[in-house]
């Protein structure tokens, strides 16, 4: 007797076949429903913020803190009339020499657009960086939630989400020199 037996080769065969069948059932079987939301962009240099202590100097010692935004995907629901976005968003911070009260406060902006870039909303929301005795890094979270009122033919993907921390003109400008280094 060798190494395969008929009986063998008929059960391979057979299992063979019941694994095509599977397959070929499993490609009609009706595909996960995926909700197409809008999409969440941070523009260009708002993501991160830089706050040096008042005054003209810019070097290490001079910074009270640093920002970052962070933010993980939330859910979104779409209905006829409006489109709910909720998700949580934070902002790490990391305390600099120069922040002596331990206390920071942040602004976030939450703006809806067009595709064409029209915004139709902004919002802003406070959020605080409490560095706790001699923390050097915090997170500040919050979830938020986003209504977009829309007409029943229009698709979720008609509008942007931009989410940015409102910066200062100087802290923008700093924020576009570190970006070009």
């Amino acid at each position: 007797m060798g190494f395969f037996s008929m009986q063998g080769l008929k059960l391979n065969m057979r299992l063979l076949l019941l694994g095509m069948c599977l397959t070929v059932l499993a490609a009609c079987a009706e595909p996960t429903k995926v909700i197409p939301c809008p999409p969440i962009l941070i523009p260009l240099d708002t993501e991160r913020v830089t706050r040096f202590a008042p005054g003209s100097g810019r070097d290490i010692t001079d910074v009270v803190m640093r920002g970052e935004i962070r933010f993980l995907s939330g859910e979104c629901t779409v209905k006829d009339e409006e489109v709910e976005m909720t998700f949580p968003i934070a902002v790490r911070g990391l305390r600099g020499p120069a922040q002596k009260t331990g206390v920071e406060p942040i602004r976030l902006f939450l703006a809806v657009s067009t595709p064409d870039r029209q915004i139709l909303n902004r919002r802003e929301m406070d959020m605080t960086l409490n560095f706790e005795g001699n923390r050097t890094t915090t997170v500040s979270a919050d979830t938020v939630t986003v209504v977009i009122p829309k007409k029943e033919e229009q698709s979720a993907r008609s509008f942007i989400l931009f989410i940015g921390l409102v910066l200062s003109e100087e802290e923008l400008q700093y924020n576009r020199e570190e970006s070009r280094r």
